[in-house]
């Protein structure tokens, strides 16, 4: 049977609803005041100790965007140095994680080696991205907007051959990505690096 309607209207309901609010509130007034204060002092001392990073400063000058996309740039190319060479070296590296195939032949290698590349280099690609908002803000599209975008598309393009090699390991495991490798098939191995 269902429970009879208390309240004919729904102006009524709403009215009952603000009530018990109001109830509640008065019934526990000093209590929810206090955690408010408490939230907001935790809030002001948070700001306080923990200044605003560099990446949400506001840039200022043309300049200071062309230079967050540099140094970003730079501190990737630092990382990277030899693009090809440092994705062997990666490959190398999960094939060291990698368990015998004969004792374990279900288990794969370690995927947190390129899931901690990802975030490196999407690391970079958010500072350089910083600089490229600030430029297209400033000037709209222009020569060094292009430049800028030229840079962070290359960001994305490593994301994305790290991430292929990470969908190669879901498809198949080990012997998917290892047949992959011997066969020159990964993203990073077909793409014409720039010298």
């Amino acid at each position: 049977m269902a429970r009879p309607t208390i309240y004919k209207t729904h102006q009524a309901r709403v009215q009952a609803v603000r009530d018990k609010h109001r109830r509640h509130y008065l019934k526990s007034r000093e209590t929810i005041l206090a955690k408010h204060r408490q939230l907001c002092k935790e809030r002001k001392a948070c700001q306080v100790n923990n200044p605003v990073d560099d990446e949400d400063e506001s840039i200022e000058t043309l300049q200071d965007c062309i230079a967050v996309v540099k140094y970003a740039k730079d501190d990737l190319m630092a990382h990277v140095k030899a693009p090809r060479r440092f994705f062997d070296l990666l490959m190398d590296e999960y094939s060291k994680t990698m368990p015998d195939p004969k004792l374990y032949p279900t288990r794969n290698g370690d995927k947190a080696v390129f899931e901690r590349m990802i975030a490196s280099f999407e690391d970079f690609l958010d500072r350089a991205s910083h600089g490229l908002d600030g430029i297209l803000q400033m000037c709209g599209v222009c020569d060094e907007w292009r430049t800028a975008d030229a840079v962070c598309k290359f960001m994305r393009e490593m994301v994305g051959m790290v991430e292929d090699i990470l969908l190669r390991l879901a498809e198949g495991g080990d012997g998917e990505l290892a047949a992959a490798f011997i066969e020159n098939e990964l993203w990073y191995q077909e793409y014409k690096f720039p010298a």
